[in-house]
């Protein structure tokens, strides 16, 4: 198991936001001290990248675990802190040369520190001839055996052998809040994700037919919650009960147009409860012909019952594009676990495939939409959300690691 004492993370579009680039940092540094939290954390600096000094050494693997939650962080790097000077550099490489194996290396050098005396290209070159004294290996640029990346930095001399992406983004917090319609299946829990890895915190809101089917739907989407959460925190999750408002729908619209109506009732409630949490946007898992109502006709007739932003994050995606996303962020295995979900639930054999906002008026003249969407704002129950603990939570993959050029 790997210990270490220092991790350096790089971010990238934190860095290109000019004037506001310190509320995008701060926030950043929140996040980062949030998802550490619990570890023994020394300091969270930012000098040129974001450094974490522990106060005694801690598994990489776990600090890797928790920073790949964080967005906005698009390279995390296990480093060595070696000194202040040049002399302490080479002294370090001396008295490691015999980790150094293989038959050519390459020195990669950034210096963000200005006044250190020496370039980075001299740090290459004279550390270069040091090692190559050391070990006989040859210096290879293209494809060495090993590689070793020297940061010089105004806090210190950092080394490392490798780094891991990160899961790039915004921090979450820089970008509203929205309210996802969490269903359970596999699209809504990476839309939510997608979501939130653009700098927006996430509430989420999911209608369920029970009595009428179980209960089943709302325990998975509370657990699907939680490991989301942990990209963000805290959030509310607000649970509808739907099933009555679609039996009047089954009982006085066209069968046609049930898929397409339940959509229309759900967006008015979740706009209603979206505006009484303070949340600037709607978000929805809906993916551009993956099924009949989500064509794009339908999308049409559906959003023209909103009056707040309707983002559709996995518009673009293919099914197998969510799947792997959903197995990286690890609710795919939840997602697919068997539920009946209130658009399964009286749904028609034939749906509507390219409906008109016009017709689908003309079917809720039958109903009180209104009363239905003020009704079932009042009746929705609302849960706080937390997330799961790390050592209960799934773990995505690792990531392989990679030598490409620190930012």
């Amino acid at each position: 198991m790997e210990l270490l004492s220092h991790v350096i993370a790089t971010y990238h579009e934190v860095a290109l936001k000019g004037g506001n680039r310190g509320f995008f940092e701060r926030t950043l540094l929140r996040n980062v001290r949030t998802a550490l939290k619990g570890l023994p954390v020394a300091e969270v600096s930012l000098p040129a990248r974001v450094v974490v000094r522990f106060s005694q050494p801690v598994a990489w693997n776990d600090v890797r675990l928790r920073l790949s939650t964080v967005f906005g962080l698009n390279g995390l790097i296990p480093v060595t802190l070696v000194g202040t000077i040049y002399a302490d550099l080479e002294r370090w490489v001396e008295e490691h040369a015999d980790q150094l194996a293989g038959t050519s290396f390459a020195v990669r050098c950034k210096r963000s520190d200005k006044r250190f005396p020496m370039t980075s290209m001299e740090v290459d070159r004279t550390l270069g001839s040091r090692i190559n004294v050391l070990t006989g290996m040859r210096v290879d640029l293209t494809s060495p055996d090993v590689e070793l990346h020297v940061l010089l930095q105004n806090d210190g001399i950092y080394v490392y052998r490798h780094r891991v992406p990160g899961p790039g983004g915004l921090p979450v917090g820089t970008s509203g809040r929205v309210l996802v319609l969490l269903s359970g299946g596999i699209d809504s829990p990476v839309a939510a994700y997608l979501a939130m890895k653009r700098g927006t915190k996430a509430h989420y809101v999911h209608f369920h037919s029970a009595p009428y089917t179980s209960d089943a739907s709302v325990r998975k989407v509370e657990e699907i919650a939680r490991i989301l959460n942990r990209h963000q925190g805290p959030s509310r999750l607000f649970v509808v009960p739907f099933g009555d408002c679609q039996r009047e729908i089954v009982a006085l619209a066209p069968e046609k147009l049930r898929v397409v109506l339940y959509r229309r009732a759900m967006l008015r409630v979740a706009e209603r409860i979206a505006r009484r949490t303070r949340c600037q946007a709607i978000v929805t898992g809906e993916s551009l012909n993956q099924v009949a109502s989500q064509t794009l006709e339908n999308m049409a007739a559906i959003d023209r019952v909103a009056h707040l932003p309707v983002l559709r994050p996995v518009v673009g995606f293919d099914k197998q594009e969510i799947i792997a996303l959903a197995e990286r962020i690890g609710t795919y295995e939840l997602s697919i676990l068997p539920h009946q979900d209130c658009c399964s639930f009286l749904q028609p054999q034939h749906p509507a495939t390219r409906t008109t906002h016009r017709a689908c008026e003309a079917a809720e003249a039958a109903l009180d939409v209104d009363g239905w969407a003020r009704r079932l704002q009042h009746e929705a129950e609302t849960r706080a959300i937390l997330p799961l603990p790390w050592a209960d939570a799934p773990s995505a993959p690792v990531p392989e690691p990679v030598t490409c050029p620190v930012s």
